[in-house]
């Protein structure tokens, strides 16, 4: 297909340049020959007149005119997949749809595996890949390369479609045995050893620690840790601690020795959300799946969580 003088098959190519910087690493997705991406680079830097990437080291980088037309390749290759090519209707018992869910450990521990258990008797044929969230997962997700992301309101993508989920609170962990089994004062967040969370390259804070930064309060942390679940076996046997979405707490309360403390600081409490791409408002797979974790949560934690 050709739009002014455009052959609009040649925008896909581009789009994956922008995102690998590798002719040889498009070549590898797009299933084509390195030969085949060079040529198609020639003939989109005769089009718009200019390099649009160019070589610097190993990798390719955009142009000025490369930058500005990522975004709007990507808008229109989003349009044309999620809008304007529309899926089959979804039926759940002979679909053999693959879902992908960008979600935290904490989200799948106490609901994602819920839904998942239960769609092998209602829809046998369906797949799930759940996905740790990260700018990666995100980028995905505006590319229309994920089907949902659940998140918190702190860090929704802006100007997407979105639904509560459930609602919860932080606690604070410890082992039952240790000096903090009987209580924590707020006069101890100076003194005590804390295990806490980072996620992905980046390194990100969770949205509790952000809120527990933002009180100042200086605490020690002695351990670091890539995932929520990864929390409870941090502190038993030991004088250390940890906070937790309540939840969470809960589900690994019967797994681990551990004591659930209320916290004595402010304690606004967390919001899980599900977004899914505005371009795909009419995907009956999408509005299933949303259905079926709405359901959920509200049979585990009630109708006002």
């Amino acid at each position: 297909m050709r739009l002014e003088k455009l052959d609009l098959n040649l925008l896909v190519a581009l789009e994956s340049l922008f995102e690998t910087q590798s002719v040889s690493e498009t070549a590898n997705i797009l299933n084509l020959s390195q030969p085949t991406i060079s040529a198609a680079l020639k003939r989109l830097r005769e089009y718009f007149k200019d390099d649009l990437l160019i070589q610097d080291g190993r990798t390719m980088v955009p142009t000025a005119k490369g930058r500005e037309l990522a975004p709007a390749v990507s808008d229109i290759l989003n349009e044309t997949r999620l809008k304007i090519i529309q899926s089959e209707p979804f039926a759940p018992k002979t679909s053999n749809r693959n879902f992908r869910i960008s979600a935290s450990d904490y989200v799948y521990d106490i609901l994602l595996a819920h839904v998942i258990k239960r769609a092998s008797l209602t829809a046998p044929l369906v797949h799930f890949e759940i996905l740790p969230i990260s700018h990666d997962a995100l980028n995905q997700f505006e590319k229309g390369k994920i089907d949902l992301l659940i998140t918190v309101e702190q860090f929704m993508v802006k100007g997407q479609p979105s639904r509560i989920l459930f609602k919860d609170e932080d606690i604070l962990i410890c082992w039952n045995k240790g000096k903090y089994a009987k209580g924590f004062s707020k006069s101890k967040f100076d003194v005590a050893d804390f295990a806490t969370v980072r996620f992905g390259d980046e390194q990100r804070v969770s949205v509790s620690d952000q809120h527990f930064n933002a009180l100042g309060l200086d605490r020690n942390i002695s351990v670091q840790l890539a995932s929520f679940s990864a929390l409870p076996a941090s502190v038993v046997e030991t004088d250390r601690v940890a906070i937790m979405h309540r939840r969470h707490a809960e589900f690994f309360s019967t797994k681990y020795p551990i004591s659930l403390l209320k916290l004595p600081v402010e304690n606004p409490g967390i919001c899980q959300i599900a977004q899914w791409h505005k371009f795909r408002e009419n995907d009956t797979g999408i509005q299933w799946l949303l259905g079926e974790l709405h359901a959920f949560a509200e049979e585990l934690f009630g109708k006002d969580n």
